[in-house]
């Protein structure tokens, strides 16, 4: 049922209501996501406040975020008005975790997910599908960091992360440096993390230089 299409003229009628509500528990448990159903869902909320339900709405928050670097977080939040995101608790938390990690605030974002890592816990695949999104991060904004920083990024260490760098060393082209420093983890180079030197050829006329010919010839 998380393949749900819903289309139509009726597509808000009162009788989709528990269908749309249900099919969110679906994709939790069956870590899917349909964008579509789901808009529709927060849109019907819109027209009947009355129907709210806060805790339903924290959850297609969280896999919209789960989603990232796909703007689909941003298709959900833009339909909930203010007073909502800031009246229930939960949906205040998991605004406050999703805009840590838009801006690359990572150590906020682990300090706001250990806030309501309850309902997190309900979520599955949510630490690996945010971890995913900050070592897409990561790799697109530097060419190298150090074994400590990356720890500290994703929450992780000892043998947890070193499986962790394990895998994406073989099935992502990382590569782990000894440095005297200490371990430095160099990631795959890309057009995003790659300093760029632009070189222009700008033409310039004869009567641009042709004053500044003139006073040196003079002066000879």
């Amino acid at each position: 049922m998380s393949a749900l299409t819903i289309s139509g003229a009726d597509r808000y009628s009162p009788e989709k209501l528990p269908i749309l509500e249900q099919n969110v528990d679906e994709q939790v448990a069956n870590r899917t996501w349909n964008l579509d159903a789901n808009v529709t869902l927060l849109r019907f909320y819109q027209f009947s406040p009355a129907s709210v339900k806060p805790q339903i709405i924290a959850k297609i928050l969280i896999k919209a975020i789960m989603q990232a670097p796909n703007q689909d977080y941003k298709s959900c939040i833009t339909l909930l008005p203010e007073r909502l995101q800031q009246a229930d608790e939960a949906i205040y938390k998991v605004v406050q975790l999703a805009n840590a990690l838009e801006t690359s605030r990572f150590a906020d974002f682990w300090n706001a997910a250990n806030t309501c890592r309850d309902l997190l816990a309900t979520i599955p695949g949510f630490y690996e599908a945010v971890r995913g999104f900050i070592a897409h991060t990561l790799v697109h904004t530097y060419g190298r960091v150090t074994k400590r920083t990356l720890a500290d990024c994703l929450k992780l260490d000892g043998a947890t992360l070193d499986q962790y760098l394990s895998d994406k060393c073989r099935a992502a082209g990382w590569s782990i440096v000894s440095t005297p420093a200490g371990d430095v983890v160099a990631l795959p180079k890309n057009e995003d993390n790659q300093s760029v030197v632009k070189r222009t050829q700008e033409l310039i006329r004869f009567e641009q230089v042709a004053p500044m010919l003139k006073a040196i010839t003079v002066g000879f």
